[in-house]
Protein backbone atom coordinates (compact mmCIF):
# COMPACT_ATOMS: atom_id res chain seq x y z
CA UNK A 1 0.00 0.00 0.00
CA UNK A 2 1.09 3.56 -0.83
CA UNK A 3 0.12 6.03 2.12
CA UNK A 4 -0.10 9.47 1.40
CA UNK A 5 -0.31 12.40 3.64
CA UNK A 6 -2.40 14.65 3.31
CA UNK A 7 -4.02 17.90 4.78
CA UNK A 8 -8.22 17.72 4.61
CA UNK A 9 -11.50 19.48 6.23
CA UNK A 10 -11.87 17.43 9.42
CA UNK A 11 -15.45 15.34 8.96
CA UNK A 12 -15.95 14.84 12.84
CA UNK A 13 -15.79 18.64 13.61
CA UNK A 14 -19.79 19.01 13.70
CA UNK A 15 -21.82 21.31 15.83
CA UNK A 16 -22.21 19.95 19.39
CA UNK A 17 -26.43 20.52 20.74
CA UNK A 18 -25.61 23.61 22.05
CA UNK A 19 -23.77 25.07 19.22
CA UNK A 20 -26.78 24.09 17.42
CA UNK A 21 -29.29 24.92 18.92
CA UNK A 22 -27.88 28.77 19.50
CA UNK A 23 -27.06 29.09 15.84
CA UNK A 24 -30.24 28.01 15.02
CA UNK A 25 -31.92 30.53 16.92
CA UNK A 26 -28.98 33.16 15.49
CA UNK A 27 -30.60 32.19 12.18
CA UNK A 28 -34.05 33.00 12.66
CA UNK A 29 -33.08 36.33 13.22
CA UNK A 30 -32.73 36.54 17.00
CA UNK A 31 -30.08 38.19 18.79
CA UNK A 32 -31.01 38.64 22.40
CA UNK A 33 -28.91 36.33 24.40
CA UNK A 34 -31.39 36.88 27.28
CA UNK A 35 -34.65 35.86 25.06
CA UNK A 36 -31.99 32.73 23.77
CA UNK A 37 -31.41 31.41 27.49
CA UNK A 38 -34.90 31.67 28.42
CA UNK A 39 -36.06 29.94 25.27
CA UNK A 40 -33.55 26.68 25.67
CA UNK A 41 -33.44 26.80 29.56
CA UNK A 42 -30.06 27.48 29.76
CA UNK A 43 -27.86 30.24 31.82
CA UNK A 44 -27.43 33.71 29.83
CA UNK A 45 -23.78 33.33 31.17
CA UNK A 46 -23.57 29.72 28.91
CA UNK A 47 -25.10 30.96 26.04
CA UNK A 48 -22.86 33.98 25.93
CA UNK A 49 -19.59 32.01 26.94
CA UNK A 50 -20.71 29.43 23.67
CA UNK A 51 -20.94 32.79 21.60
CA UNK A 52 -17.62 34.62 22.80
CA UNK A 53 -15.37 30.75 23.16
CA UNK A 54 -17.01 29.08 20.80
CA UNK A 55 -18.84 30.19 18.01
CA UNK A 56 -17.06 33.55 17.11
CA UNK A 57 -13.75 32.19 17.29
CA UNK A 58 -14.30 29.24 15.39
CA UNK A 59 -15.88 31.67 12.54
CA UNK A 60 -19.39 30.23 12.73
CA UNK A 61 -20.67 33.95 13.46
CA UNK A 62 -19.92 37.52 12.95
CA UNK A 63 -19.52 40.00 15.59
CA UNK A 64 -23.00 40.93 15.02
CA UNK A 65 -23.57 37.39 15.63
CA UNK A 66 -25.16 36.45 12.54
CA UNK A 67 -24.35 33.01 11.00
CA UNK A 68 -21.53 32.97 8.47
CA UNK A 69 -21.80 30.93 5.31
CA UNK A 70 -19.10 27.86 7.34
CA UNK A 71 -22.26 28.43 10.33
CA UNK A 72 -25.22 28.16 8.07
CA UNK A 73 -23.25 24.44 6.20
CA UNK A 74 -22.87 22.78 9.29
CA UNK A 75 -26.58 23.94 10.11
CA UNK A 76 -27.93 22.07 6.94
CA UNK A 77 -25.44 19.01 7.39
CA UNK A 78 -22.27 19.65 5.48
CA UNK A 79 -18.67 20.36 7.52
CA UNK A 80 -16.58 23.06 8.08
CA UNK A 81 -14.08 23.86 5.07
CA UNK A 82 -12.85 27.31 6.38
CA UNK A 83 -11.32 25.61 9.74
CA UNK A 84 -8.14 24.19 10.44
CA UNK A 85 -7.40 20.94 7.95
CA UNK A 86 -6.43 18.49 9.86
CA UNK A 87 -3.67 15.24 8.95
CA UNK A 88 -5.06 12.59 7.18
CA UNK A 89 -4.06 9.19 5.19
CA UNK A 90 -5.02 8.36 1.52
CA UNK A 91 -4.28 4.64 0.29
CA UNK A 92 -3.29 3.48 -3.23
CA UNK A 93 -3.41 -0.19 -3.66
CA UNK A 94 -0.03 -0.97 -4.74
CA UNK A 95 -1.17 -4.59 -5.89
CA UNK A 96 -3.82 -3.27 -8.78
CA UNK A 97 -3.48 0.57 -8.74
CA UNK A 98 -6.60 1.28 -7.39
CA UNK A 99 -7.33 4.15 -4.09
CA UNK A 100 -8.77 2.69 -1.80
CA UNK A 101 -12.40 4.19 -0.56
CA UNK A 102 -10.52 5.00 3.15
CA UNK A 103 -9.12 7.87 4.35
CA UNK A 104 -7.94 7.80 8.42
CA UNK A 105 -6.78 10.41 11.41
CA UNK A 106 -4.54 7.78 12.47
CA UNK A 107 -2.07 5.09 11.16
CA UNK A 108 -2.68 1.90 13.88
CA UNK A 109 0.23 -0.16 13.28
CA UNK A 110 1.87 -3.71 14.32
CA UNK A 111 4.98 -4.64 13.74
CA UNK A 112 6.06 -8.39 12.73
CA UNK A 113 8.97 -10.19 14.53
CA UNK A 114 12.31 -10.37 12.43
CA UNK A 115 11.46 -11.89 9.33
CA UNK A 116 15.15 -13.53 8.57
CA UNK A 117 15.31 -15.70 5.59
CA UNK A 118 11.24 -16.46 5.53
CA UNK A 119 8.92 -15.62 2.58
CA UNK A 120 6.28 -13.93 4.82
CA UNK A 121 6.41 -11.52 7.65
CA UNK A 122 5.54 -13.67 11.09
CA UNK A 123 3.06 -12.09 13.95
CA UNK A 124 2.49 -13.32 17.72
CA UNK A 125 -1.09 -14.38 18.31
CA UNK A 126 -0.79 -12.36 21.66
CA UNK A 127 2.02 -10.08 23.55
CA UNK A 128 1.98 -12.82 26.07
CA UNK A 129 3.64 -15.05 23.54
CA UNK A 130 1.92 -18.18 22.03
CA UNK A 131 1.34 -19.02 18.70
CA UNK A 132 2.25 -17.39 15.56
CA UNK A 133 0.60 -16.17 12.14
CA UNK A 134 1.82 -15.91 8.74
CA UNK A 135 -0.68 -13.35 6.78
CA UNK A 136 0.19 -14.19 2.94
CA UNK A 137 2.04 -11.32 1.47
CA UNK A 138 0.62 -10.11 -2.08
CA UNK A 139 4.04 -8.12 -4.27
CA UNK A 140 3.63 -4.69 -4.93
CA UNK A 141 3.03 -4.53 -8.94
CA UNK A 142 2.55 -0.97 -9.65
CA UNK A 143 5.05 1.68 -9.78
CA UNK A 144 4.62 4.85 -7.87
CA UNK A 145 2.91 7.66 -9.65
CA UNK A 146 2.01 11.60 -8.37
CA UNK A 147 -1.56 11.36 -7.41
CA UNK A 148 -4.34 13.24 -8.68
CA UNK A 149 -6.39 15.44 -6.35
CA UNK A 150 -9.71 14.52 -7.45
CA UNK A 151 -8.73 10.86 -7.08
CA UNK A 152 -8.21 11.17 -3.53
CA UNK A 153 -11.09 13.41 -3.13
CA UNK A 154 -13.28 10.52 -4.32
CA UNK A 155 -11.77 8.12 -2.39
CA UNK A 156 -12.24 10.66 1.14
CA UNK A 157 -15.79 10.84 -0.18
CA UNK A 158 -16.50 7.05 -0.45
CA UNK A 159 -14.96 6.23 2.86
CA UNK A 160 -17.17 9.04 4.94
CA UNK A 161 -20.20 8.01 3.23
CA UNK A 162 -18.99 4.38 4.22
CA UNK A 163 -18.36 5.52 7.90
CA UNK A 164 -21.34 7.71 8.29
CA UNK A 165 -23.94 4.42 6.56
CA UNK A 166 -22.12 2.74 9.66
CA UNK A 167 -23.14 5.01 12.26
CA UNK A 168 -26.69 5.55 10.85
CA UNK A 169 -26.46 8.65 9.28
CA UNK A 170 -28.16 8.77 6.05
CA UNK A 171 -27.31 12.85 5.85
CA UNK A 172 -24.71 12.24 3.42
CA UNK A 173 -21.40 13.46 2.21
CA UNK A 174 -20.78 16.84 3.01
CA UNK A 175 -19.66 19.03 -0.04
CA UNK A 176 -16.29 19.93 -0.25
CA UNK A 177 -13.86 20.17 -3.56
CA UNK A 178 -10.01 18.82 -4.69
CA UNK A 179 -8.75 22.59 -3.68
CA UNK A 180 -9.43 21.37 0.08
CA UNK A 181 -7.38 19.33 -0.02
CA UNK A 182 -3.39 19.56 -0.09
CA UNK A 183 -0.73 16.64 -0.90
CA UNK A 184 1.82 16.58 1.62
CA UNK A 185 5.01 15.96 0.03
CA UNK A 186 6.07 14.42 -3.19
CA UNK A 187 6.22 10.52 -2.29
CA UNK A 188 4.12 7.91 0.08
CA UNK A 189 5.53 5.62 2.86
CA UNK A 190 4.98 2.19 2.37
CA UNK A 191 3.18 -0.31 4.17
CA UNK A 192 0.85 -3.27 4.28
CA UNK A 193 -2.83 -3.71 5.02
CA UNK A 194 -3.96 -6.82 7.03
CA UNK A 195 -7.16 -8.17 6.12
CA UNK A 196 -8.74 -11.77 5.91
CA UNK A 197 -10.48 -13.89 3.71
CA UNK A 198 -13.96 -15.35 5.19
CA UNK A 199 -16.62 -17.57 4.15
CA UNK A 200 -20.07 -16.62 5.34
CA UNK A 201 -22.42 -19.25 4.86
CA UNK A 202 -25.75 -18.17 2.25
CA UNK A 203 -23.62 -15.05 0.85
CA UNK A 204 -24.13 -14.45 -2.83
CA UNK A 205 -19.91 -15.47 -3.09
CA UNK A 206 -18.22 -18.30 -1.87
CA UNK A 207 -15.70 -15.86 -0.53
CA UNK A 208 -15.15 -12.44 1.13
CA UNK A 209 -12.57 -9.69 2.34
CA UNK A 210 -12.49 -8.02 5.45
CA UNK A 211 -12.11 -4.19 5.38
CA UNK A 212 -9.29 -3.85 6.90
CA UNK A 213 -10.65 -0.30 8.64
CA UNK A 214 -13.49 -2.06 10.12
CA UNK A 215 -16.02 0.26 9.03
CA UNK A 216 -17.97 -2.46 6.54
CA UNK A 217 -17.95 -5.83 7.46
CA UNK A 218 -16.53 -6.77 3.88
CA UNK A 219 -15.13 -5.30 1.22
CA UNK A 220 -16.23 -5.58 -2.23
CA UNK A 221 -13.30 -3.35 -3.34
CA UNK A 222 -10.53 -5.34 -2.17
CA UNK A 223 -12.43 -8.78 -3.13
CA UNK A 224 -13.31 -8.16 -6.85
CA UNK A 225 -9.86 -6.72 -7.95
CA UNK A 226 -8.22 -9.72 -5.69
CA UNK A 227 -10.99 -12.33 -7.56
CA UNK A 228 -10.01 -11.19 -11.44
CA UNK A 229 -6.50 -11.94 -10.66
CA UNK A 230 -6.41 -15.26 -8.73
CA UNK A 231 -5.40 -17.29 -11.82
CA UNK A 232 -1.89 -15.43 -11.97
CA UNK A 233 -1.81 -16.11 -7.98
CA UNK A 234 -2.00 -19.43 -7.51
CA UNK A 235 -0.52 -19.99 -4.38
CA UNK A 236 -3.05 -17.94 -2.62
CA UNK A 237 -5.93 -19.23 -4.93
CA UNK A 238 -5.30 -22.57 -3.43
CA UNK A 239 -4.74 -20.99 -0.19
CA UNK A 240 -8.81 -19.55 -0.26
CA UNK A 241 -9.78 -22.64 -2.08
CA UNK A 242 -8.65 -24.37 1.77
CA UNK A 243 -10.52 -22.10 3.86
CA UNK A 244 -14.03 -23.40 2.23
CA UNK A 245 -16.51 -25.97 3.71
CA UNK A 246 -15.63 -29.84 2.40
CA UNK A 247 -18.09 -30.44 0.34
CA UNK A 248 -20.65 -33.45 1.67
CA UNK A 249 -23.65 -34.70 -1.21
CA UNK A 250 -25.68 -31.89 0.45
CA UNK A 251 -23.10 -28.98 -0.09
CA UNK A 252 -22.74 -30.64 -3.82
CA UNK A 253 -26.23 -29.95 -4.49
CA UNK A 254 -26.02 -26.40 -3.25
CA UNK A 255 -22.81 -26.09 -5.05
CA UNK A 256 -24.47 -27.03 -8.50
CA UNK A 257 -27.55 -24.67 -7.96
CA UNK A 258 -25.00 -21.95 -7.14
CA UNK A 259 -23.01 -22.85 -10.21
CA UNK A 260 -26.17 -22.77 -12.12
CA UNK A 261 -27.71 -19.54 -11.43
CA UNK A 262 -24.46 -18.02 -11.94
CA UNK A 263 -24.47 -18.98 -15.30
CA UNK A 264 -28.18 -18.17 -15.48
CA UNK A 265 -27.27 -14.13 -14.35
CA UNK A 266 -23.87 -13.67 -16.47
CA UNK A 267 -26.73 -15.11 -19.62
CA UNK A 268 -28.81 -12.54 -18.43
CA UNK A 269 -26.39 -9.85 -18.15
CA UNK A 270 -24.93 -10.86 -21.50
CA UNK A 271 -27.94 -8.93 -23.17
CA UNK A 272 -26.44 -5.92 -22.65
CA UNK A 273 -22.48 -6.29 -23.89
CA UNK A 274 -21.81 -2.24 -22.39
CA UNK A 275 -22.04 -3.71 -19.15
CA UNK A 276 -18.35 -4.45 -19.56
CA UNK A 277 -17.38 -0.59 -20.10
CA UNK A 278 -16.25 0.87 -16.28
CA UNK A 279 -18.93 3.36 -16.87
CA UNK A 280 -21.36 0.72 -16.17
CA UNK A 281 -19.68 -1.56 -13.52
CA UNK A 282 -22.09 -0.46 -10.46
CA UNK A 283 -25.47 -0.98 -12.82
CA UNK A 284 -23.46 -4.61 -13.41
CA UNK A 285 -22.48 -5.07 -10.23
CA UNK A 286 -26.17 -4.32 -8.64
CA UNK A 287 -28.20 -5.88 -11.22
CA UNK A 288 -26.38 -8.85 -11.19
CA UNK A 289 -26.90 -9.04 -7.19
CA UNK A 290 -30.91 -8.53 -7.53
CA UNK A 291 -30.96 -11.47 -10.13
CA UNK A 292 -28.43 -13.41 -7.98
CA UNK A 293 -30.82 -13.05 -4.70
CA UNK A 294 -34.56 -13.63 -6.65
CA UNK A 295 -33.04 -16.67 -7.88
CA UNK A 296 -31.91 -18.00 -4.63
CA UNK A 297 -35.33 -16.89 -3.56
CA UNK A 298 -37.01 -18.68 -6.14
CA UNK A 299 -35.26 -21.76 -5.05
CA UNK A 300 -37.13 -21.49 -1.49
CA UNK A 301 -40.05 -22.57 0.22
CA UNK A 302 -40.18 -20.74 2.93
CA UNK A 303 -37.35 -17.85 2.74
CA UNK A 304 -36.41 -16.29 5.74
CA UNK A 305 -37.51 -12.49 7.01
CA UNK A 306 -33.41 -11.76 6.12
CA UNK A 307 -33.56 -13.15 3.08
CA UNK A 308 -36.16 -11.67 1.98
CA UNK A 309 -35.35 -8.05 3.55
CA UNK A 310 -31.72 -8.79 1.61
CA UNK A 311 -33.20 -9.25 -1.96
CA UNK A 312 -35.69 -5.63 -1.29
CA UNK A 313 -32.27 -4.10 -0.71
CA UNK A 314 -31.00 -5.02 -3.36
CA UNK A 315 -33.73 -3.90 -5.52
CA UNK A 316 -33.30 -0.32 -3.84
CA UNK A 317 -29.46 -0.61 -4.48
CA UNK A 318 -30.18 -1.18 -8.25
CA UNK A 319 -32.84 1.87 -8.47
CA UNK A 320 -30.31 3.92 -6.80
CA UNK A 321 -27.13 3.18 -9.11
CA UNK A 322 -29.81 3.78 -12.00
CA UNK A 323 -30.76 7.11 -11.13
CA UNK A 324 -27.03 7.69 -10.27
CA UNK A 325 -25.88 6.87 -13.89
CA UNK A 326 -29.11 8.84 -15.64
CA UNK A 327 -27.78 12.18 -13.87
CA UNK A 328 -24.23 11.34 -15.37
CA UNK A 329 -25.84 10.30 -18.89
CA UNK A 330 -27.78 13.66 -18.17
CA UNK A 331 -26.39 16.04 -15.78
CA UNK A 332 -28.86 18.86 -14.69
CA UNK A 333 -26.64 21.53 -16.00
CA UNK A 334 -25.87 24.83 -14.38
CA UNK A 335 -29.34 26.22 -12.50
CA UNK A 336 -30.20 28.60 -10.05
CA UNK A 337 -31.25 26.68 -6.68
CA UNK A 338 -33.48 27.65 -4.51
CA UNK A 339 -32.37 28.64 -1.25
CA UNK A 340 -31.01 25.61 1.71
CA UNK A 341 -33.99 24.28 3.44
CA UNK A 342 -37.77 22.82 2.97
CA UNK A 343 -40.03 24.45 0.54
CA UNK A 344 -42.68 22.25 -0.35
CA UNK A 345 -44.66 24.94 -1.92
CA UNK A 346 -41.47 25.66 -4.23
CA UNK A 347 -40.48 22.12 -4.91
CA UNK A 348 -43.97 21.19 -5.65
CA UNK A 349 -43.76 23.86 -8.40
CA UNK A 350 -40.56 22.60 -9.89
CA UNK A 351 -42.35 18.86 -10.14
CA UNK A 352 -45.06 20.29 -12.05
CA UNK A 353 -43.28 22.20 -14.44
CA UNK A 354 -41.00 18.99 -15.39
CA UNK A 355 -41.69 17.27 -18.92
CA UNK A 356 -42.90 13.93 -18.48
CA UNK A 357 -45.21 11.94 -20.86
CA UNK A 358 -46.12 9.93 -17.23
CA UNK A 359 -47.24 13.10 -14.71
CA UNK A 360 -46.37 12.29 -11.02
CA UNK A 361 -49.12 11.59 -9.01
CA UNK A 362 -50.02 14.01 -6.17
CA UNK A 363 -48.87 11.33 -3.61
CA UNK A 364 -45.59 10.98 -4.88
CA UNK A 365 -44.90 14.28 -5.68
CA UNK A 366 -45.76 15.20 -2.58
CA UNK A 367 -42.98 12.31 -1.18
CA UNK A 368 -40.49 13.80 -3.17
CA UNK A 369 -41.73 17.93 -2.24
CA UNK A 370 -40.04 17.13 1.42
CA UNK A 371 -36.91 16.38 0.13
CA UNK A 372 -34.09 19.11 1.33
CA UNK A 373 -32.93 21.61 -1.50
CA UNK A 374 -29.28 21.70 -0.82
CA UNK A 375 -29.56 17.53 -1.18
CA UNK A 376 -30.99 18.00 -4.55
CA UNK A 377 -28.51 20.21 -5.42
CA UNK A 378 -25.79 17.96 -4.25
CA UNK A 379 -27.70 15.13 -5.61
CA UNK A 380 -27.29 16.33 -9.35
CA UNK A 381 -23.53 17.60 -8.87
CA UNK A 382 -21.85 14.30 -6.75
CA UNK A 383 -24.40 11.73 -7.28
CA UNK A 384 -24.28 10.62 -3.61
CA UNK A 385 -27.20 11.47 -1.71
CA UNK A 386 -30.05 9.61 -0.54
CA UNK A 387 -32.85 8.07 -3.99
CA UNK A 388 -35.46 10.99 -3.53
CA UNK A 389 -32.93 13.54 -3.64
CA UNK A 390 -31.35 11.80 -6.66
CA UNK A 391 -34.61 10.81 -8.50
CA UNK A 392 -36.14 14.84 -8.04
CA UNK A 393 -32.87 16.18 -9.68
CA UNK A 394 -32.77 13.52 -12.35
CA UNK A 395 -36.33 14.96 -12.75
CA UNK A 396 -34.89 18.72 -13.34
CA UNK A 397 -32.64 17.37 -15.61
CA UNK A 398 -35.53 16.67 -18.35
CA UNK A 399 -35.12 20.60 -19.22
CA UNK A 400 -31.54 20.34 -19.97
CA UNK A 401 -32.13 17.32 -22.51
CA UNK A 402 -35.05 16.59 -25.59
CA UNK A 403 -33.61 12.73 -25.33
CA UNK A 404 -34.46 12.15 -21.78
CA UNK A 405 -35.72 8.66 -21.28
CA UNK A 406 -37.95 10.32 -18.35
CA UNK A 407 -39.93 12.37 -20.87
CA UNK A 408 -40.62 9.79 -22.76
CA UNK A 409 -41.87 6.47 -20.51
CA UNK A 410 -45.44 6.30 -20.07
CA UNK A 411 -47.40 5.28 -16.66
CA UNK A 412 -47.01 1.39 -16.94
CA UNK A 413 -43.41 1.49 -17.31
CA UNK A 414 -42.50 3.97 -14.48
CA UNK A 415 -45.65 3.51 -12.16
CA UNK A 416 -44.08 6.61 -10.05
CA UNK A 417 -46.11 5.26 -6.57
CA UNK A 418 -45.09 1.39 -6.81
CA UNK A 419 -40.84 3.46 -7.33
CA UNK A 420 -41.20 5.38 -4.18
CA UNK A 421 -43.36 2.27 -1.87
CA UNK A 422 -40.51 -0.03 -3.11
CA UNK A 423 -37.33 2.63 -2.04
CA UNK A 424 -39.40 3.32 0.90
CA UNK A 425 -39.70 -0.26 1.88
CA UNK A 426 -36.03 -0.49 1.63
CA UNK A 427 -35.18 2.06 3.58
CA UNK A 428 -37.39 1.31 6.56
CA UNK A 429 -36.71 -3.08 6.59
CA UNK A 430 -38.21 -5.52 7.20
CA UNK A 431 -36.86 -5.60 10.75
CA UNK A 432 -36.90 -2.20 11.79
CA UNK A 433 -40.85 -1.06 10.82
CA UNK A 434 -41.82 -4.37 12.27
CA UNK A 435 -43.75 -5.52 8.80
CA UNK A 436 -43.19 -9.07 8.20
CA UNK A 437 -42.45 -9.51 4.04
CA UNK A 438 -43.99 -12.16 2.11
CA UNK A 439 -42.03 -13.91 -0.41
CA UNK A 440 -43.83 -13.26 -3.32
CA UNK A 441 -44.15 -9.50 -2.35
CA UNK A 442 -40.39 -9.65 -2.35
CA UNK A 443 -40.31 -11.29 -5.56
CA UNK A 444 -42.74 -9.28 -7.48
CA UNK A 445 -40.64 -6.40 -6.32
CA UNK A 446 -37.88 -7.91 -7.62
CA UNK A 447 -39.68 -8.29 -11.20
CA UNK A 448 -40.41 -4.90 -10.83
CA UNK A 449 -36.54 -3.33 -10.34
CA UNK A 450 -35.56 -5.36 -13.09
CA UNK A 451 -38.28 -4.42 -15.45
CA UNK A 452 -37.50 -0.58 -14.64
CA UNK A 453 -33.67 -1.06 -15.02
CA UNK A 454 -34.82 -2.83 -18.59
CA UNK A 455 -36.29 0.41 -19.33
CA UNK A 456 -33.71 1.95 -19.92
CA UNK A 457 -31.04 -0.97 -21.61
CA UNK A 458 -32.14 0.58 -24.89
CA UNK A 459 -29.70 3.96 -23.74
CA UNK A 460 -26.46 1.52 -22.96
Amino acid sequence: MEVWTILAPDANRRLNVFQEAILGLLRTGMRDRQQIAKLLGLEESLVAFILAHELMPAGWVDGQFRPTPAGEDLLSGGIDTQGAPSLQYAYRDSVFGLWLPRVSSDLPDVYPLEMGAQRFPTFRESREGGGEVRPFLLPRRHEIATPAKADILKAWRAGLRDARKANGDEEGVPEIRSDDIEILGNKPTLAYVWCEVIHVPGDLHPWLVTDPWRITPVARWLREPLQGSLDTMPALANRISALLPTADASVLSADALSRQIERDVELHLSRWPALEKPSFSELKHHLGRVLRQKARTETLERATQEELASLVQECGSLLEALVQWMLERWPAGERVWPRDGQNRGAAEALLDAVPLRAPLPDRSRGMLAGQNFRDIRLAAKSRDRPFKALLFAALLSTHEHLDHPLRELDDTQVQWERLLDLIGMRNKGAHASGRRLLRGEALSEAEFAIAWFENFSKYF
